[in-house]
């Protein structure tokens, strides 16, 4: 059984970060006896035979973080990537991607887990995707320290780095029904870095609060991450609808929204008014240039990596949910 028997198994069975086993492994003395014990029980039922991989665990010499997302969302999270590996180089770590998308039959993300587990990193970073609930709790199983980014969770092993998405939907409806503007549509990519329910959240109370009603039947649209799919959408869609805003939960939907309304004789902003999310390269090369909600990507990406360093070194952390501030960056497509 021992040859089969990995860190995180005798982690899980004593209920202690990858971290403490390695320490105790490596004879550090600043591991509490009670907790010592347990890791030593925990070693002897299941017969774990310590290789030089687990050894490393607790030096810089060997650590590895690994990144795990749907391939759907790379142009969301590629500035994210350049932060984590540019901090992670910074702090010594190598970094290793794994993706979510095709990868062949069975559960992808189970799959994915299970090829981070082997790999024997020291900790993992996920992105905010559809399937995020079913991460943290694969993660959380194999107890590997871990941050989310995009979401705001934590727990013994995990912190997370986001944007207030709710307070973003809220600021920008309530500033529309304020001046009269009530006919606002919401465009819902299937994937999303930014948690859409959140968004959707913020509407709704926007609406509530100036007793209205958000249709979410009819106001929300649902659409693809990819561009060859969403424009044909919203081109026929475009030929009957029409608001006075639409707001778009990434900047790639946003273009397809203006091409195609444009396409259909709407002209923006003056008959219809667009708002995109990020700050992408996208919102530069949209005709009008695209209003857009700057996220600071790249700082997520390095703030990300801080967070997880300071859980696998058990360092005193103020908060394990940090959240990173958005700015309105107003262009061609608003008033």
């Amino acid at each position: 059984m021992g040859k089969n028997v990995t860190i995180y198994d005798v982690a899980r069975e004593a209920g202690v970060s990858l971290a403490t086993v390695s320490r105790v492994i490596n004879g550090s003395n600043v591991v509490k006896p009670g907790t010592r014990d347990r890791v030593m029980d925990a070693i002897q039922r299941l017969d774990f035979k310590p290789n030089q991989i687990a050894r490393g665990l607790a030096t810089s010499k060997t650590t590895t973080i690994a990144i795990v997302f749907p391939q759907s969302l790379f142009a969301h999270v590629k500035d994210m990537i350049g932060g984590i590996g540019d901090t992670s180089r910074r702090l010594d770590y190598n970094v290793s991607i794994y993706t979510t998308d095709e990868i062949g039959d069975g559960n992808p993300i189970e799959t994915v887990i299970e090829k981070v587990v082997k790999s024997r990193a020291d900790g993992v970073i996920l992105f905010n995707n559809e399937e995020i609930e079913q991460e943290i709790e694969l993660v959380n199983k194999y107890k590997i320290p871990s941050v989310v980014i995009g979401a705001c969770v934590s727990s013994q092993y995990m912190g997370s780095i986001f944007v207030d998405s709710k307070k973003i939907a809220y600021d920008i409806v309530n500033e529309y029904l304020n001046r009269g503007q009530s006919d606002i549509a919401f465009v819902s990519p299937k994937q999303n870095l930014i948690k859409t329910d959140d968004m959707i959240s913020g509407i709704v109370q926007a609406y509530q609060e100036h007793n209205l009603t958000f249709d979410t039947d009819k106001q929300i649209i649902h659409t693809s991450t990819h561009y060859e799919k969403s424009y044909p959408q919203f081109l026929e869609y475009f030929k009957t609808h029409k608001h006075d805003v639409v707001f778009t939960g990434y900047d790639k939907e946003a273009v397809a929204v203006v091409n195609a309304a444009i396409d259909n004789g709407i002209q923006i902003p003056e008959d219809m008014e667009v708002i995109g999310m990020m700050n992408t390269s996208y919102a530069l090369i949209c005709r009008p240039a695209l209003t857009s909600i700057h996220v600071p990507v790249y700082d997520m990406g390095a703030l990300a990596v801080r967070l997880l360093t300071k859980i696998l070194n058990e360092e005193e952390i103020d908060t394990k949910e940090v959240p990173v501030q958005h700015l309105m960056m107003p262009r061609g497509t608003t008033k």
